[in-house]
């Protein structure tokens, strides 16, 4: 006798299942158009990659150390010293800083040229206090004889910084510098870069188009509703005209022709 068939559902015997094609992560949704979401999704995505990378990596190298320092016996694993090597380290720092600090007590020599120009410049600077000091003197004195009072000293004072609107952007002016700086040297503002103009133009155009279909759909419906009111008024109008007179009971042909000559003159303006 044959065999019986196993059923499909057997899992035993049943055909196996397929495999599901493997997706990578998504981040965000995919149907994202071509512009500034698009490119901050992809960037998100691919520091995540760079992660996940680091870290499956700094995993190999501590497995890799961990099991080196296991096969060499004798080798602490993590932070752990001994109390001899603390203490040998700590007299060899209290060593380094003690010679540090008689390094700073006891500063280098100067050089012989160096200290001549030291005293030249201290000599010239004190020259140049006691001609200023001589200035005053004669300066206050000259005043005191004339009976004039003591000018103001001047002092120097900078331009205040400027800026100047242009383009809903405020462009910084610096203060005049020294005439003999290289141009490159000078300071400088950029512009702040705008990442989303393209999209906001974008934006306001569509705007501007449902504004204006807008405002032609509101014209029509005026339209419209003028021209329903047009039409039950000369209804009304002409059904009045066609009632019999209350005297002879015939119908008024002077309204009616009243009405229907405005509609000819309507009919040809246009």
């Amino acid at each position: 006798m044959a065999p019986k068939r196993a059923r499909d559902e057997d899992p035993a015997t049943g055909a196996p299942d397929k495999k599901k094609a493997k997706h990578g992560f998504r981040v965000g949704p995919e149907n994202l158009p071509d512009g500034a979401w698009k490119r901050k999704v992809t960037k998100i995505k691919k520091e995540l990659i760079t992660k996940a990378k680091v870290k499956k990596q700094y995993a190999k190298i501590k497995a890799q150390k961990e099991a080196e320092a296991a096969a060499a016996p004798g080798v602490p694993i993590g932070p752990v010293l001994d109390a001899r090597v603390t203490e040998e380290d700590n007299d060899n720092n209290n060593k380094n800083d003690d010679e540090v600090q008689g390094d700073v007590d006891a500063p280098a020599p100067i050089h012989p040229s160096r200290q001549i120009l030291v005293e030249k410049g201290a000599a010239a600077k004190a020259a140049r206090a006691e001609q200023q000091q001589q200035t005053a003197n004669e300066e206050s004195s000259h005043n005191d004889a004339n009976g004039e009072e003591p000018a103001e000293p001047t002092t120097t004072t900078t331009p205040p910084t400027t800026t100047i609107q242009k383009d809903d952007d405020e462009v910084y002016i610096p203060p005049p510098m020294d005439p003999n700086m290289h141009p490159s040297r000078l300071p400088k503002r950029h512009r702040k870069p705008n990442y989303y103009e393209k999209e906001l133009a974008l934006a306001e155009k569509k705007k501007k188009q449902a504004e204006e279909r807008a405002a032609e759909i509101a014209r029509r419906e005026e339209e419209k509703r003028q021209r329903i009111a047009e039409r039950e008024k000369y209804r009304k109008q002409m059904a009045k005209a066609r009632q019999p007179g209350a005297r002879d009971g015939k119908m008024k042909l002077g309204r009616q022709g009243n009405l229907l000559l405005d509609k000819v003159k309507r009919i040809v303006g246009q």
